[in-house]
């Protein structure tokens, strides 16, 4: 079965794309926008595996974010239940590969927050198109009409009840093609909108000490670390297959006292970080950098190189250690190696990933803003699930802009964490109590850390 070739219907007549065969559209050159195109275009919808593996050289020629791998993503297909199949727009502009949205088919799970609470968690079947999922030759305001009627068309035809969109590029022309082609009822009138930071990696080490502020370079934390641990403190790289116990091992546990992991968010050694990162280390992507004090992990930096850009993925440090500011001192000491690769190994910029810290704002010199929201089915399903979910994320709405103007959010923010923290630990230590009683001879003792 050959994937299912889709043209666009143009809502003005004059400015419609002529159709000259099931496969391409012939552009005008004054596109919707003004935006001068010319030649066919070439809409394909891949719905199977099989279709995905079709167009892997296509799919493989565009890709500049590691998250929207083929073969993680078909990793992910097969690996997740929930999941019922691909869905992914692939566009062609005679015959070369344009566009690429990445997304899938599952049966989802959605509802409103207030706060760090879930409230009116509900299932749907949804399509949902990854973070890093959009990549494109060249961004393009008609490129992205088409992928968001496509997106409608197939709502529209009751393939699902919403697609959600994780983290698009604000300025990118989806988010306003999306906007527009999803009308009163079906835009999401909460989206929810991130600052998204990175920085230009300086072409020596010495670059970029000397653009970081005095306070940070002669950081009183850095000298007493490494005074009180003379010839104690190193860092190692973790890139190889073989490598991955060992730093899987000794990430957990300094992940496990985090306070992201008391909000269940950052690194967990499960069997899916396992699986996605055998993936990468194959394609010799994956950097594990952790920072031993004593031989005792006390940080840790998780990234992926791909195309020249280091991503961060996670990252974390042993509170037992925090009077020494681990994590800033790792994130230093690596930029520093990083400046100094090169030729084929040279990064040549970081992407810090989502949302935002202190630290960011320290190091980055770029910044953009990321917008995740819901599109919703042009049906009564489809009507209903956004008229449930959005009163509540209006009183979230409200509750945030009182806390940001008393300047109260930061501290809410922080007595939350704590209190989730707190709930973790106590969590934690009922269950090694349990399991010390029940076996006593089989238990070794938690792992303790003294920075005395």
């Amino acid at each position: 079965m050959k994937p299912s070739q889709e043209i666009c219907a143009a809502h003005d007549a004059s400015l419609a794309p002529t159709v000259t065969s099931s496969r391409t559209q012939n552009l005008p050159m004054g596109g919707p926008g003004g935006v001068a195109i010319a030649g066919e275009i070439g809409v394909t919808i891949l719905r199977s595996v099989a279709q995905v593996e079709e167009y892997r050289a296509a799919w493989s020629q565009l890709l500049h974010h590691p998250n929207a791998d083929i073969d993680l993503f078909l990793s992910e297909i097969q690996s997740r239940p929930q999941i019922l199949r691909p869905h992914v727009i692939l566009l062609q502009r005679d015959g070369e590969p344009d566009s690429i949205l990445v997304g899938r088919l599952e049966i989802g799970k959605m509802g409103a927050r207030f706060g760090y609470a879930s409230l009116l968690t509900y299932h749907a079947r949804t399509l949902t198109f990854i973070y890093g999922g959009l990549q494109n030759s060249k961004p393009a305001e008609y490129s992205a009409t088409v992928l968001a009627r496509e997106v409608m068309n197939s709502l529209r035809n009751r393939e699902a009840e919403v697609a959600f969109f994780n983290h698009v590029r604000s300025d990118a022309p989806l988010c306003a093609a999306l906007s527009r082609a999803a009308g009163r009822f079906g835009r999401d009138y909460f989206p929810i909108t991130q600052v998204h930071r990175g920085m230009q990696v300086p072409a020596t080490a010495e670059a970029f000490l000397g653009g970081l502020s005095p306070k940070v370079r002669r950081n009183q934390r850095w000298k007493k670390l490494l005074h009180d641990y003379p010839d104690a403190v190193r860092i190692e790289c973790f890139s190889e297959n073989s490598q991955l116990d060992l730093m899987c091992k000794d990430m957990e546990s300094i992940a496990k006292k985090t306070y992201q992991r008391a909000l269940g968010v950052g690194f967990a050694d499960d069997q899916d970080s396992r699986r996605r990162m055998r993936l990468r280390a194959e394609k010799s992507w994956v950097r594990g950098y952790i920072l031993y004090i004593e031989g005792i992990p006390a940080a840790f930096w998780l990234g992926t190189v791909c195309r020249g850009t280091f991503h961060s993925d996670s990252m974390g440090y042993d509170p037992a250690f925090s009077k020494y500011s681990p994590g800033m001192y790792l994130i230093v000491r690596v930029i520093e190696k990083l400046c100094d690769l090169k030729h084929e190994q040279r990064v040549s910029f970081i992407d810090f990933g989502l949302g935002d810290a202190e630290y960011k704002q320290i190091l980055c010199d770029t910044e953009w803003q990321d917008t995740t929201t819901y599109v919703f089915a042009p049906t009564v399903r489809g009507v209903a699930l956004n008229l449930i979910r959005t009163p509540v994320l209006l009183v979230d709405w409200a509750a945030r802009i009182i806390l940001e103007r008393t300047h109260l959010a930061a501290r809410v923010k922080k007595l939350w964490r704590d209190r989730r923290r707190a709930s973790e630990l106590r969590s934690t230590a009922t269950e090694c109590a349990a399991t010390a009683q029940s076996s006593p001879q089989n238990v070794e003792k938690p792992d303790t850390v003294s920075a005395e």
